[in-house]
């Protein structure tokens, strides 16, 4: 009977290791299993027997300190853990940063002991921390999977004892719509692999959907903690975290808002010392701080330097004309709306979403035309083309968007071949808008922003991030792509105001076709520039051999040439340039990449940037050794612990429950299968009897 069921557990995959051990009646631990692409918060997560799967480990506290000085905030993020458990320990630690942070410095806190950690190419790190680990030093090891997700392999945590984890990272500042922000990730969104379908050995999924933390195949056990968190119930509480701004923006300021946690202030003259209110806090989602000048110090251009060794950087910012001339030379558009119902945008997401498509419905005028497209599993548009804005038309299509409902896949790509297949040739004087609302829950961003890339033409791609945590990374790469703006919305209640920001916005001509001279060569970023509309300023970061003098920028507002030139001597000194210009600077590569370089030029071209500048990379990692021996290779082994975790705010785990079982009969598969080889077994037996 054992053998069977040992059998029956290696053809259908150790994930289904779990329900066979049940129906045969053998206890089964509640510390249940899991793999890097169902993280969807900042955890420490053991190994366990099976390659590709860890169990979360319990911790203690997140600390978040942040450092605004002009454009530019540095933070450092602390996590305290504890190992439990009476044996040695080691562990891998996953967490979600801004898409545009650049990692350059780690430290392992040990009692009093702080070891530094060091830049390397990847797989010399590797094989660093592998060496440390089996000769029993502490060490760390800091890899990035996606822009947005790091992990941290930590080894020889001693048992009943605390370590500290310290990352550091910089990242460069959003002004839009009058206003800086400042998005601290605190949640990661499941994320649909389009790929994974049926029943799959050792993957985890089912339908394309990672499970999620606490699920069995099937058969989904929502832990208290999980199952309590759903619409009207407050999250219950399993990643506190502390958060600190030394907000010193250079400039007077009129407010400061965080829209999704309450904060403290202490003011200071213009500098302002922003805390959490609740000292507790969960990690289910993003926290956001914005503040915004007085009219009379609002900035209408900014230029920074940062000198060095091997030559000086520049950031400059410029804003576009705000004198009404775009205004008067307006287009009629064609918008294509695409809106998200899969499975992950269920509960708060998709009512956003519904409010978010009425308001963009209500700003199209008769002279514009419209289309909408939904996808989950499958793709439909509500009309075979773009269609005029007239009142029956429009009706269809507010009735349309209240039927919406979440459910099923995230099946992204036929909904983008369907919008960018829809260009109307007759349509050439109309400005092409495609508004895609989603929260990018994906994981083959890569092959979606090459189909971007390919098909986009002259049209305009924006993107709303929809939830309380948005796959950020690929709705920025993805806007950045389609020449346009990415917007984060976190709830239904501020839909409204995010949404008439955006159409406003889009609704008048950008600037097109820009162009930045200067008197000296530079290797500057973005490349080529974007299209920048109005409330969206211009950012440049640029590497020189020698400061210039001045710059022009040269364009077009609609079919008119525009031109702004700028004096540049006097710029203020800043820290962190350097850092900035070199995370665009690989961010272009791998766009390269997209589009057709070679691997071989792209790891070169990567790690080149990732060890000169100190930066985690694709192709470099940072890694720290505790040389001291702790742990006696021979004598004492490495076990794991496990910990439950939080969803993000507004996601219904009932709903995901029911994605992760998706419509395979497997539990139903598994009985007859075992049934089968019970009865071959039976009568084989029978057999050698007689």
């Amino acid at each position: 009977m054992h053998v069977a069921l040992l059998m029956l557990a290696a053809l259908f995959g150790g994930s289904l290791l779990s329900p066979i051990a049940l129906a045969a009646g053998v206890p089964v631990t509640d510390e249940l299993p899991m793999r890097l692409a169902e993280v969807r918060r900042g955890s420490l997560m053991f190994r366990t027997a099976q390659t590709g799967q860890y169990l979360p480990a319990p911790l203690l506290s997140s600390d978040v300190r942040i450092r605004v000085t002009g454009p530019i905030a540095r933070t450092v993020l602390t996590q305290t853990f504890q190992n439990p458990a009476q044996a040695w320990a080691e562990a891998i630690y996953a967490f979600p940063l801004p898409e545009t942070a650049a990692v350059d410095h780690l430290r392992m806190r040990i009692g009093e002991r702080v070891v530094e950690g060091e830049i390397q190419e990847k797989k010399t790190a590797r094989k660093t921390y592998e060496a440390a680990r089996s000769a029993g030093q502490r060490s760390v090891l800091v890899e990035q999977h996606r822009p947005n997700l790091f992990t941290t392999e930590v080894a020889n945590i001693a048992p009943q004892s605390e370590i500290q984890i310290e990352i550091e990272y910089q990242q460069e500042l959003r002004w839009r719509d009058g206003q800086f922000s400042l998005r601290f990730p605190m949640a990661i969104t499941p994320r649909f692999n389009p790929r994974a379908t049926g029943l799959e050995q050792n993957l985890g999924t089912i339908n394309g959907w990672a499970l999620l933390p606490g699920e069995l195949p099937n058969a989904v056990g929502m832990s208290p903690a999980s199952a309590a968190q759903d619409e009207t119930t407050k999250p219950v509480n399993l990643n506190p975290t502390r958060l600190s701004i030394d907000l010193q923006p250079g400039f007077a300021l009129a407010s400061i808002d965080s829209p999704y946690h309450p904060i403290q202030e202490q003011w200071q003259g213009d500098r302002v010392i922003v805390t959490l209110a609740d000292q507790t806090t969960a990690a289910d989602r993003d926290f956001e701080l914005r503040w915004r000048p007085t009219p009379a110090s609002e900035p209408q251009a900014a230029y920074f330097i940062e000198s060095g060794p091997e030559g000086d950087y520049g950031l400059l910012m410029l804003m576009p004309p705000q004198d009404g001339f775009a205004q008067r030379h307006a287009r009629p558009r064609e918008m294509i709306l695409i809106i998200d119902t899969s499975g992950s945008m269920g509960g708060e997401p998709i009512r956003a979403a519904r409010a978010a498509l009425l308001n963009a419905l209500a700003t199209l005028q008769p002279e514009d035309h419209f289309n909408l497209i939904e996808f989950s599993s499958r793709a439909r548009a509500l009309f075979p083309q773009a269609m005029p804005a007239d009142p029956t038309n429009l009706r269809q299509a507010k009735e349309f968007t209240q039927a919406l409902r979440a459910g099923g896949g995230t099946q992204m790509r036929p909904a983008l071949e369907l919008g960018l297949a829809q260009s109307d040739p007759e349509a050439e004087p109309r400005l092409r808008q495609i508004v895609f609302i989603t929260d990018g829950a994906v994981s083959n961003e890569a092959e979606l922003m090459s189909l971007i890339h390919q098909r986009l033409g002259q049209s305009r791609l924006f993107t709303v991030g929809i939830g309380s945590a948005p796959n950020a990374h690929f709705m920025t790469e993805a806007a950045h792509f389609g020449r346009g703006s990415f917007s984060y919305v976190a709830n239904a209640a501020e839909v409204e105001v995010a949404m008439k920001l955006l159409l406003r916005q889009i609704a008048r001509p950008a600037l097109t076709d820009l162009k930045l001279q200067l008197p000296v060569p530079a290797d500057a970023f973005p490349d080529p520039l974007p299209d920048v509309y109005l409330a969206e300023p211009i950012h440049v970061v640029m590497q020189f051999p020698q400061p210039p003098e001045n710059a022009e920028l040269i364009g077009r507002i609609g079919q008119h040439p525009w031109t702004r030139r700028l004096e540049l001597h006097g710029g203020s000194q800043q820290r962190g340039i350097s850092v900035l210009w070199a995370r665009r600077k690989i961010a272009y590569w791998n766009r390269q990449a997209r589009q057709g370089l070679p691997e071989e030029l792209l790891r070169s071209e990567v790690q080149k940037l990732g060890l000169k500048h100190h930066l985690v990379s694709a192709y470099t990692s940072l890694v720290a050794v505790d040389r001291t021996p702790a742990r006696n290779p021979e004598l004492q082994s490495l076990k794991p612990h496990a910990l439950d975790g939080n969803l993000p705010a507004g996601m219904q785990p009932q709903a995901q429950a029911q994605l992760a079982r998706g419509a395979t009969a497997a539990s139903l598969f598994i009985s007859i299968g075992l049934m089968m080889l019970l009865g071959g077994l039976l009568m084989h037996r029978g057999t050698t009897q007689r």
